[in-house]
């Protein structure tokens, strides 16, 4: 019996693959292997989430999915031990990765398992050891400064250029409590220090980068999958055209498009690390001197806009598949170029709240804007009940920001006097103007 009480019914021929995740990328997942007749298992902790209602593939409730508890494990044991043939695991989040990192010994009697080492693994997950890798190796970073202590603080905050971002390595759970967002962005030395004095005593270990100013647009991709010896089998790129939250987010609309350089760049950054499977370098072109610099890097699980891959030529997911299994990749020689990805949810959200109001769109502009070849998020012909709960998401959510508008109009505004403040930054804004002067701030989804 699985996680959620029930018997899987699983094909005796082939492999099955395990998808961990149904957030839109996994979804993306059990659509590009079950779309071609490969079987899908499909585990999370949400199972009415729009997502999770994909056609393709089986679901498998676990409740400890989402906090990478000893369950996430129990529960892949359970399914290996229904499969007649070793299943093939796709991790689609940072937790799962993890776990199934950590415990591949366990896992991998039951299921192949395509990662590169766990040192590797753990620098994409530790922002600081592949920064330091990265700077050690000279590949292009913003400038970066990890604080020990006020001292050095005040020191680097004298030599930086402003605006800079400060952040925590991997936000913890009093940084979630504490604060709506995931990053403050300072505006001078004095904003920086005064931030780090308050933020250090919510979390200790901080970093601190430059902003590249520069539109979201000028976001790239370098996107490989690396064989076991480090040759790429397939190679991709593209670039974020709008993303969510502005500056700082998820892209919301993107599309292919080739460019050699970068792909080399991506490809050799990857293999610098000893990367082995799925890695994504991601960019952003410096207004002040023109050059790509890495912002982020994610391997060893899926990536959130994957399915533009699939549907620019190149099956990622069926790539993973095989390689996994010891088969031939077949992965063809080129890819079409200026498919465009959109995340309908999303997209409504970052036009409405940002592209609209500053006037850089209008309605005729943002609909010219998906013009093309497309690919979405949730809306799929062979399997629409994804999108329709989406929408129906969009349009609860639409209705609770419309009775919150007319609540607010009503004389009920002496209520709020005395209240403590809601979030940090509140108190960051009472602690020192200076911060209030400079300080934005960036929501978490």
């Amino acid at each position: 019996m699985n996680a959620s009480g029930r018997r899987l019914a699983v094909p005796t021929d082939m492999p099955t693959a395990v998808v961990l995740g149904l957030g839109q990328n996994g979804m993306a997942t059990c659509r590009a292997l079950g779309r071609i007749g490969i079987p899908v298992i499909g585990i999370d902790t949400d199972l009415e989430q729009p997502s999770a209602l994909t056609r393709y593939g089986q679901k498998v409730y676990c409740k400890d999915f989402l906090s990478g508890g000893p369950g996430l494990v129990d529960a892949l044991e359970d399914i290996g031990r229904q499969l007649p043939l070793k299943g093939v695991l796709f991790p689609s989040g940072d937790l799962n990765l993890d776990v199934v990192s950590e415990h591949r010994d366990r896992l991998g009697q039951y299921f192949h398992i395509s990662l590169p080492a766990r040192d590797v693994v753990r620098m994409f997950l530790n922002k600081k050891m592949f920064y330091q890798f990265a700077m050690d190796r000279g590949f292009p970073l913003p400038q970066t400064v990890f604080p020990t202590g006020l001292a050095h603080m005040r020191e680097a905050a004298a030599r930086l250029a402003y605006p800079c971002l400060i952040k925590p390595f991997q936000p913890n759970d009093t940084w979630r409590k504490t604060f709506d967002t995931r990053l403050f962005v300072a505006d001078s030395a004095a904003a920086l220090i005064a931030l780090y004095e308050l933020l250090s005593g919510v979390h200790q270990d901080l970093i601190v980068q430059e902003y590249m100013p520069g539109a979201d647009s000028e976001l790239w991709w370098g996107v490989s999958y690396l064989d076991a010896s480090g040759k790429p089998l397939a190679v991709w790129t593209g670039r974020k055209l709008r993303q969510y939250p502005r500056r700082f987010g998820t892209a919301t609309l993107a599309e292919s498009r080739w460019d050699p350089d970068l792909a080399r760049e991506a490809t050799g950054i990857l293999q610098a690390m000893g990367h082995r499977g799925y890695g994504v370098v991601e960019f952003k072109r410096d207004r002040r001197d023109g050059r790509l610099k890495i912002t982020e890097v994610t391997g060893g699980r899926t990536w959130f806009p994957h399915s533009l891959v699939t549907r620019s030529g190149i099956n990622l997911p069926l790539v993973w598949y095989r390689d996994a299994l010891g088969q031939p990749a077949d992965v063809p020689a080129a890819y079409e170029d200026g498919i465009k990805w959109i995340h309908e949810e999303r997209d409504i959200k970052t036009v409405s709240l940002y592209f609209l109001p500053e006037r850089e769109l209008n309605l005729w502009s943002w609909l010219m804007s998906y013009r093309g070849k497309r690919v979405y998020a949730y809306g799929a012909w062979d399997d629409p009940k994804p999108l329709l709960s989406a929408m129906r998401r969009v349009a609860k959510a639409g209705w609770r920001r419309v009775k919150r508008r007319l609540s607010a109009a009503q004389p009920e505004r002496a209520r709020h006097a005395g209240k403590k403040p809601k979030h940090m930054e509140e108190l960051l804004l009472a602690a020192d103007p200076t911060v209030g002067r400079s300080l934005r701030r960036v929501d978490f989804d």
